[in-house]
This record gives structure tokens, sequence and C-alpha cells, in this order.
């Protein structure tokens, strides 16, 4: 790929860690507001993939859903 899309990529990166990062007492890292749950369908069919469903869902810190995605992304860019 071109490198621009390195350099976009980069950006991205440094923006999630900008607003979705936290340094916590002892000097780990946490993963902000991440979806703690989503999915489709169900019993009560409330799962209707609409955005007032999604924004509805509780959200919590360090949810392996965001946690997993972004030590790859930091491993990938060597960060």
């Amino acid at each position: 790929l071109d490198q621009s899309f390195l350099r976009k990529g980069e950006e991205a990166y440094e923006q999630f860690i900008q607003h979705f990062t936290k340094t916590e007492k002892d000097g780990t890292w946490s993963i902000t507001s991440c979806c703690s749950v989503a999915g489709l369908g169900g019993d009560k069919n409330y799962r209707d993939g609409s955005f007032a469903y999604y924004i509805s869902e509780l959200v919590r810190d360090n949810d392996p859903k965001a946690v997993g995605p972004f030590i790859m992304t930091s491993i990938l860019l060597d960060r």
C-alpha cells in the first residue's frame, strides 16, 4: 500500500489514544468507553441494529473487544 495509508492509520491511532485511553494510578493504561455487549436479534428483539439500539448499550472500560484490537494495532505500528 501507498505510504499515505500508513500515515492516516498512525493519525487515527493517535486520535484514539487521545480520546479513548487513560493512565491509571498504577501507570497502566485503560481503554475507555467500550461497548460492553452488542448483537442482533434475540428473544426480546430489541437488538434491531438501529443507531438507537447501539447508543443505548452499556459502556465500560477495558472490554476485550476493544483491548484486543488495540494491542494488535499497537504491535503492528510498533508502539
